[in-house]
Formats: structure tokens, C-alpha cells, sequence
């Protein structure tokens, strides 16, 4: 009866079934179609029946449940005679779990013979600044939605839709650039200049008549204690009326006190969160001494109006719950600071933050003035406008050329008439209805950016084909690179058609030479590495009092300036696995132990073995972003390197799994690894944690947020804390004692981590999940990465001039 009902689903589902008898099929037959068959209908699901077409995904919530209780342990149930080994769950549950992935990419990537790829948040960003010269900020509150995210990545078209809700959002967006574009009335430059006086004690009047007493000639200055912020910038300020949206420039003299073994003066300048709290808008490290104040100039956009405020971020603050009578003293316009030397003069009965020697009791950051000046426009930003707008008194011919050359280039392709006529009619209503000709001009710009063809990427025709034509390769390569449009010498080749053989080649070249490049150095490791997931669990204070959250940005910027310098000196991926470098600030080098350079910022940091760091994998961000706010987690860790390394999603766990339970006070510790030993004792969870355990234990020496550590602390229990265990086996049977030793294997297995990462940037530069029928293009390039010696830049060329990159 059986042999007879797979019969006729074999005459009447076709070839899907025809080519059956694959290796899951025998488990099945042996293990569920018992009960779940035509002999026997368990849950109304009969598993001989269910589609095999895995790409079609008729069936996949079923196959995906089937997966599930496999993996639970559920199915076959515990009272059936024949039970599965670990090995038979392990292969029936990833081959089936790669059946409904494939399937599901499948549908994914199925591209329609016209398909649509929206821009991301940070790519309409650069693309509007890029078009236009403004500066616009979709991240802020009410402005465009965040971008869902695909194993970190935000750029993947299946996934950026675009809701109604959505487009009235991305018109203001559009209303916004425009008038910075072409404002009535140009901003004027304005310098604003406040000393510590003014900012500190409201012109310190009073104060310099106190100073005058001693004879004091050292000019008041502002003392920025951990705790509480201090005003930086106020809209007021620059007048009433004044301080517009833009790129502002700022000058400040600054110094800092550090205590002996204590932090370096971290300053961050941003909106206010709370008390003692604020966004890290602008973040500096303060180096100088209070003797040798430094001048410090940087630039930054600012949405006006707005607040901004001082903070100094460290570990040890002088907090409300431990120190208010303190705090209120040193708040107060009675507490005076000229210099470390004159604070107990001029303040005797005040808070004691210096000691004998006059060391600082805590960090300190020291103001004398700052300047802000702003908004600033380059000749390059204001030429990018350059005939956009037709000249007054413009006759309808002009006008449609001025609005057809905008068009192009907004949209990334040639346009025609047709396309611009409703456009222009617009433009005509509103010149009928009494407007201006500039405001009724402007109304055929904002069509212009709101339509489908600014928003998305769009590829192909209604008649289908295989291939991008220029304009689309050139919109392709240029947001793979620049995450933005083409510049005019790449439009200029795609409109000569150049864009193949040398032609395509030199273009590469030259993008990946141009300073846009430094987008896809921000943006691909971000996304690839899922730095997002970094801080999304607070690790606990009380655990992990040496966290805060310039530590945090401090982690997530070595990542992206590491593979910075791999990139730009075109080092071997190897060097992503191990290498004897890194890059830190001074926070970073406090965290990790290493010495203190003399200099601010991110720099080129040597490592000895026994800092235990070098690579990705002992980063503090990637330890950090696969832990939990109180412990690591080495099931996580392992799933990270697995999909980020050697580009493989496991199969998820079962939803019924067990969490781990902390440590009773009556039972002996125990580290993570015992209780996940024990927990995949259970044979429905050992096939997979087999795979993944040893990926994420090879890393037990370093705790939640990084840090080195040879024994586990446990907060309850019997006992001392008990020795990490970072030892393991891969899957294929070799043998790692630590961490180093689980690197040098990685290295082993370079040719599968090349392929992983020429997927990666793949899927990123193809806005798409990648399927089987990628796999000989994928190949290819991996065989010429090979050639290159593994290099990281080499690498990135390989894929943009790759026949994949050229196919729809």
C-alpha cells in the first residue's frame, strides 16, 4: 500500500518526487511514516505526501516543524522501540535544514525580470549628499525607518521593503534636502566663542573678585567631573533665529587629570539621556596635562537646533547615591578651580579630589574654552548643485533640460521625455496656481526623489534578460564600494559603454583608489560581523565594574579600524584569523592590559603572546557581542564563528530546550561547559552541539565582556571558582588545548574561510541571498583570490570584476 501511494505522488507531483529516495528520505521511511502515513494519519500530517520542492516552499512551515521536533527529541517519540543514534538525528536534521534554507534563498534571490533593491538608511544618506551636497541624517527620531537586518546585514533587497507608513516619511526626507539645497535665504557663517567662565559660572564675575583677593592670575577654568554634564553647546548661542543644520567646525583648549592607575579622562559631547549620561555624538580621549592644555579641532554635523553636552565617561564616577552632598558642592558657583596647585585655597572646605601630592582622586577633564563654527559648506558640496536649478525667466525647453539632467543623475540611467512629463505638468500647475517659478521648479525635484527610481535600484526590463546593462552595473559597483551613486566619470563610462575589459578594470581601480572607499571599510565589517549585536545585553555593572560605554564604542571602532589597516596595506585574511598587532585607543589598551600610547585615537598597538589577543576572534567587540549581559555564551560564540568564519548557519535549537540554570548554593561550582556538556548528553542535542561547542569553548578563558581570566567565576556554590577548560575537538576530529591552538587549525582551514568571506561580500554587493546556482561563480573568484595570496583588497577586486557582479 505504501510502495503503491508513493507511486501515484510520483505520476502526479512530477519531477520533484521522481528524484526522491534522498538520504533523509530513508530516515523518514524508517523513523516517521509509520505514524504519519496512509496507514496511519498522527496530527493530520502525512509526511509521504508533503512537497519535496523545498524551492516552491509549499510545505516549509511543516518541513520546518518536522525539523524541530526531531531536533526536540519529540519525534520519533521516547516510547517508540527504534530510537535514532545522535549521528541519524544529526544527518536527517541538516539535511533537511539545508533543504529548507536553499529553498528559502531561493525564493529569496527568484529576481522578476525587472527587480527592485531600496536603498538602506546610510545609503540614501550618501546618495542625497552625493547628489546635492547636503548633509542629512535619516537616523533621527522621525525620520526614515530602521533597516531590518538579515545575520547582520541591511542592504538585502528581499528584506527593505516599503511600507505606505513609510512614504510619507521619505517625502519630508526629500522636502528637508531640497531646502537645505536651495534655501530662500543662504545661512551665514557664524563663530561662536564661550569661555569657561560663561559656561561654568555664568561670566564668573563673582569668582574673578575671589580670585583677585588671593591674587590669583590663572584664569578660571571648567572642572568636568564624572557624573554630572556640563553645558557644550545651546542653540541660543548663535542668536535668535540663527544656527542652521549643518557641518560645523569646533575649536576647544583642553587638558586632564589622571589618577595614578586610574582611567585616561574620556570626553563625549552629545544630547542628554539622563543624568551624567549622553550620547556619544563627538568622543575624545584627554591626554594633555593640565600644564600643557592642547588645542583640539574636529567637524561635525549637527541637526539644529539643538543641546549639547560634556561628560566625562569612566568607571569611577562621583555618583548621586554615593556622593550627592559632593556633587552639589562641586555643581555649585562657590566651588572655583584655576589649577590643581590653588584648589585647596580657593575651595577649603570643599570635596577633597586631589591627594597630598596632588594627584587627582578621580578623572578629570579641564575646559578653558570652546568654539563653534558653523554651518560650513565647501566649493565641492556647493558645485555639486551646479545647473540643477534653471535660471529665472527660464523658457519650458530649459526648464525640462535642467530637470532631465537632474533626472539622470538621481535615478542612475538614461531618461526619456515621457518620464519627465508628469513631472513637468506638475511644475506648470504650479506656476498656474500663482507660485513662483522656484518654489513651482522645486515641486518637480521632489517628484523626482520620491520616485521609485531614487529610492530603489532598479535592475532589469519587462523583457527579461541575464545580464546588466552599463547603467545598472555602474550603480551596482558604485553602491558595493561607495554605498552611493555613481560619480560623473563612471556615469560617463557607462553611457560610452565602457564598462568591460580594461574599461571595467580601470573604473575598479580607481573607485577602490577614490576616499569614497572608506564606506565600504565602515559598512562591510559592521554588517558582516554583526557588530550591531554589540551592547544590545548592558553587561551588568556590578559583575563587570570596567565597562562603560566608551569601552563599548572603543571595541566596535578596533574592529572597523583593523580591518581598516588589513585592507588598505592589502594583508592576507589570515591576518582576521591571528596576527601579533592591533588597533587601540587608550581605553583599550587600559582594558587590555597593554601600554599606554602616548597619543590619542586609534593606532597600531604591538602584542606580545602574553596579552593573549591578536585577530577577530579575542576582539573585546566580538567576545562581547556573543555574551549575555551577566555570562559568555559559548553556544553563541561557536554559532558566530560558524556563520561569520566559515559562512554556515547551524540549524536552531528546539524551542523547548532547557535554559541553563545558574549554580545552586548547595551544589559544587560548575563553569558553562560543564553544564553544557551535560546538557548534550540528551542525543537530540548532541548532534548539533558537537559542531558548534568547540567553536565557542575555545574561547572559555575570556569572560562576557573580553576579558582575560584563567578561572570562571561563579556567584554561588560550593567552593572556589573552578579553572576554564578552552580545550575541544573540532568535527573532523583534531584536537585544540586553547584558544591559539583553535586559531593555528583555523588557518588550516583559510581556503573555506576565503570562501565564507567572498560569500559575504557577495550578498553585500548583490543585495541578495546567494544560491546553488551562484556556486561556479563563487568558485571562480575564490580560485583567483587563491592566486592573489589571500589578500583582502584583492579579494574585494576579485568580486567587483567578477561575471557574477554582471549577472541580474
Amino acid at each position: 500500500m505504501m510502495r503503491f501511494s508513493f507511486l501515484m505522488l510520483a505520476l502526479f507531483a512530477g519531477p520533484a518526487l521522481l528524484s526522491a529516495k534522498e538520504p533523509f528520505e530513508t530516515f523518514l521511511e524508517k523513523h516517521c511514516v509509520r505514524c504519519h502515513g496512509p496507514e496511519t494519519v498522527e496530527r493530520d500530517l502525512r509526511i509521504d505526501q508533503l512537497s519535496r520542492d523545498f524551492n516552491a516552499g509549499i510545505d516549509g512551515h511543516l518541513w520546518a516543524e518536522i525539523v524541530e521536533r526531531i531536533n526536540s527529541g519529540e519525534m520519533p517519540p521516547p516510547d517508540e522501540p527504534l530510537q535514532p543514534t545522535a549521528d541519524e538525528i544529526d544527518a536527517v536534521v541538516s539535511q533537511l535544514d539545508a533543504r529548507i534554507r536553499a529553498g528559502r534563498a531561493a525564493r529569496m534571490a527568484a529576481r522578476p525580470p525587472v527587480a527592485h533593491y531600496r536603498l538602506s538608511r546610510r545609503e540614501y544618506q550618501n546618495t542625497v549628499y552625493d547628489l546635492l551636497g547636503v548633509r542629512y541624517d535619516p537616523t533621527q527620531p522621525g525620520e526614515l525607518n530602521a533597516d531590518p537586518l538579515w545575520h547582520g546585514f541591511e542592504r538585502i533587497g528581499s528584506q527593505l521593503s516599503l511600507a505606505p507608513s513609510h512614504v510619507e516619511r521619505y517625502y519630508r526626507a526629500s522636502e528637508i534636502v531640497l531646502d537645505r539645497a536651495f534655501p530662500e535665504k543662504p545661512p551665514e557663517t557664524q563663530k561662536v566663542r564661550k569661555t569657561a567662565a560663561e559656561i561654568r559660572y555664568n561670566g564668573g564675575e563673582r569668582q574673578q573678585e575671589y580670585l583677585d583677593r588671593f591674587g590669583i592670575k590663572r584664569p578660571l577654568r571648567a572642572l568636568i567631573f564624572p557624573g554630572r554634564e556640563l553645558q557644550a553647546l545651546r542653540p541660543h548661542w548663535f542668536g535668535a533665529g540663527a544656527g542652521k543644520s549643518g557641518l560645523y567646525r569646533v575649536r576647544m583648549q583642553i587638558s586632564g587629570v589622571r589618577p595614578p592607575g586610574g582611567q585616561t579622562p574620556h570626553l563625549r559631547i552629545g544630547k542628554w539621556t539622563g543624568e551624567g549620561t549622553n550620547e556619544g555624538l563627538i568622543e575624545l580621549d584627554i591626554l594633555a596635562p593640565e600644564d600643557e592644555p592642547e588645542i583640539i579641532e574636529f567637524e561635525v554635523f549637527l541637526e539644529m537646533p539643538t543641546s549639547l553636552d560634556f561628560n566625562v565617561v569612566v568607571t569611577d564616577i562621583i555618583s548621586r547615591d554615593k556622593g550627592a552632598h559632593h556633587r552639589n558642592i562641586l555643581g555649585g558657583q562657590d566651588y572655583i578651580f584655576t589649577h590643581t596647585s590653588e584648589t585647596k585655597l580657593l575651595n577649603p572646605t570643599g570635596p577633597k579630589l586631589f591627594d597630598e601630592e596632588g594627584n587627582g582622586i578621580f578623572s578629570f577633564v579641564l575646559l578653558d574654552w570652546i568654539e563653534w563654527e558653523g554651518p560650513i559648506e565647501s566649493d565641492a558640496e556647493r558645485a555639486t548643485r551646479t545647473d540643477v536649478l534653471p535660471p529665472d525667466g527660464a523658457t519650458l525647453e530649459v526648464v525640462s533640460n535642467h530637470l532631465h539632467g537632474f533626472a539622470e543623475r538621481a535615478w542612475r540611467r538614461p531618461v526619456t521625455n515621457e518620464e519627465l512629463h508628469p513631472y513637468l505638468e506638475a511644475y506648470q500647475a504650479e506656476l498656474a496656481a500663482g507660485e513662483d517659478m522656484s518654489s513651482a521648479y522645486q515641486i518637480a525635484l521632489l517628484g523626482v526623489l520620491n520616485s521609485r527610481n531614487f529610492t530603489y535600484l532598479v535592475e532589469g526590463e519587462t523583457e527579461p534578460r541575464q545580464r546588466l546593462n552599463d547603467w545598472e552595473l555602474a550603480s551596482r559597483l558604485s553602491y558595493f564600494l561607495w554605498s552611493s551613486m555613481p560619480d560623473q566619470e563612471l556615469f560617463d563610462a557607462a553611457r560610452a559603454g565602457n564598462l568591460t575589459g580594461d574599461g571595467l578594470t580601470n573604473q575598479v581601480d580607481r573607485m577602490l583608489a577614490n576616499p569614497k572607499i572608506e564606506r565600504f571599510v565602515d559598512d562591510f565589517p559592521r554588517q558582516w560581523l554583526q557588530l550591531h549585536r554589540l551592547g544590545m545585553f548592558p553587561p551588568d555593572g556590578n559583575l563587570y565594574p570596567k565597562y562603560d560605554v566608551w569601552l563599548e564604542a572603543s571595541m566596535r571602532e578596533e574592529v572597523v579600524h583593523y580591518f581598516r589597516e588589513v585592507f588598505d596595506n592589502n594583508l592576507s585574511i589570515d591576518t582576521f584569523i591571528t596576527s601579533d598587532w592591533t588597533m587601540a585607543n587608550p581605553r583599550l589598551c587600559e582594558f587590555y592590559g597593554l601600554p599606554m600610547p602616548k597619543t590619542s585615537g586609534m593606532q597600531k598597538v604591538t602584542l606580545q603572546p602574553e596579552d593573549h589577543r591578536g585577530g577577530l576572534l579575542t576582539m573585546g567587540a566580538i567576545l562581547g557581542l556573543t555574551s549575555d549581559g551577566t555570562r559568555h555564551r559559548p553556544v553563541h560564540r561557536g554559532v558566530w564563528v560558524s556563520e561569520a568564519i566559515f559562512g554556515k548557519t547551524p540549524p536552531p535549537p528546539p524551542a523547548n530546550v532547557n535554559p541553563i540554570e545558574p549554580n545552586p548554593p548547595d551544589s559544587p561550582k560548575a563553569t558553562i561547559r560543564q553544564k553544557i556538556e551535560a546538557h548534550a548528553q540528551n542525543a537530540s542535542c548532541a548532534a548539533c552541539h558537537r559542531n558548534i561547542d568547540p567553536l565557542g569553548l575555545a574561547f572559555d578563558q575570556f569572560d562576557a565582556i573580553g576579558q582575560w581570566r584563567t578561572h570562571e567565576r561563579v556567584e554561588k556554590g560550593l567552593g572556589g571558582d573552578p579553572l576554564v577548560d578552552p580545550s575541544g575537538m573540532m568535527p573532523d576530529g583534531r584536537k585544540f588545548a586553547d584558544a591559539n591552538q583553535f586559531k593555528q587549525l583555523l588557518l588550516e582551514d583559510r581556503d573555506r574561510f576565503l570562501k565564507a568571506i567572498v560569500e559575504h561580500l557577495c550578498s553585500y554587493g548583490l543585495r541578495r541571498v546567494l544560491t546553488v546556482d551562484d556556486q561556479e561563480d563563487i568558485d571562480a573568484i575564490v580560485a583567483e583570490a587563491k592566486q592573489k595570496k589571500y589578500q583582502l583588497k584583492d579579494i574585494v577586486r576579485a568580486v567587483a570584476l567578477s561575471d557574477l557582479m554582471r549577472k541580474r
